[in-house]
Order: structure tokens, then C-alpha cells, then sequence
């Protein structure tokens, strides 16, 4: 079976051809962690079509997005639209797909690390508060340090020999 052919009608993970292509993905080398179907349909550039996004362990992500005849048009990795060559074998064009993956991941993983995310509203962080209980101990056991030298001193005084 050299091409995949979606049933555009009732896309699905569950199709046969879906499951195909995560199938071919893992043979590739991308495991596939998590599989999407839009339910509804898009239309750009005159076609109409559906997208399937997959993710990959490394959170990279591929979408295919296939046209009303069930063939794939267009695929975008990580967001950009990446051409492929062997458009008419899909097992080559997943092989190319992996391949990019493959060349980009380290640019892909810098990104995503320099990516900084805030909390939510709602949530506080237990910092300020933790700092405030810590000051107070920290102020509290020198306080009963100086009273123990304090009395150290007064036993040493009164040890004295006069």
C-alpha cells in the first residue's frame, strides 16, 4: 500500500488510514503520543479540508491537512508548512516528515525552553509568605541564642575564683 486515502466524511482517529499513519510514523522512528481529528472543516486558498494534528513524544507537532478526495494537500510541522517532495508515496513522505523532525528538534527543544510561562491568576506562590515564617525563625533562634550565652555567662562569672 504505497498511499493513504482518508474518508474525509467520517474522519476520525479510528480511521483505517489514521491509524495507517501513526503506524508508519512509529516504523519511522516519531512515536505518536496523541492523535487529533477537527471535527469541523476549513477552507483556505479555495479547498476545503480537515486537519489531523499528531503529537510526538518529543511534543513536536505534525498536521496533515486532507482535502474532501481523502488525499493530504498540506502538512505543517511545529506550524510551518513544510513541502514535501515524495508527495505521491506517503510512506516516503513520512519518511521526509521524521526527517525534519529529526534535523529540527534541537531548535525545536531551545524554543521551547525559552518559552516562560506565568501561573494562572488564581494561583500564588508560597515564596513571600515562606520567607516571612523563615525571617521570624531565623529571629526567633537568636534571640534564644543570646539568651543562652547570656546565662553561659553569668555561670561563668559566678565559677570564678575570687
Amino acid at each position: 500500500m504505497k498511499n493513504l486515502v482518508f474518508s474525509y466524511a467520517d474522519l476520525s482517529i479510528k480511521d483505517k488510514a489514521a491509524k495507517e499513519a501513526a503506524k508508519y510514523f512509529s516504523r519511522a522512528g516519531a512515536h505518536v503520543v496523541q492523535q487529533d481529528v477537527s471535527a469541523t472543516a476549513k477552507r483556505a486558498a479555495g479547498i476545503s479540508f480537515r486537519e489531523m494534528t499528531l503529537t510526538f513524544a518529543d511534543s513536536q507537532k505534525v498536521i496533515l491537512r486532507i482535502k474532501q478526495t481523502g488525499d493530504i494537500y498540506q502538512v505543517l510541522l511545529n506550524g510551518k508548512i513544510l513541502p514535501i517532495k515524495n508527495q505521491d508515496d506517503h510512506i516516503k513522505a513520512i519518511s521526509e516528515i521524521v526527517a525534519a523532525m529529526d534535523a529540527g528538534r534541537t531548535k525545536f527543544q531551545k524554543l521551547l525552553a525559552a518559552v516562560k510561562i506565568r501561573p494562572p491568576a488564581g494561583i500564588r506562590t508560597a515564596a513571600p509568605k515562606m520567607e516571612q515564617v523563615l525571617t521570624s525563625k531565623r529571629d526567633a533562634l537568636k534571640v534564644a541564642i543570646s539568651e543562652v550565652r547570656a546565662e553561659i555567662e553569668k555561670l561563668n562569672q559566678g565559677m570564678v575564683p575570687s
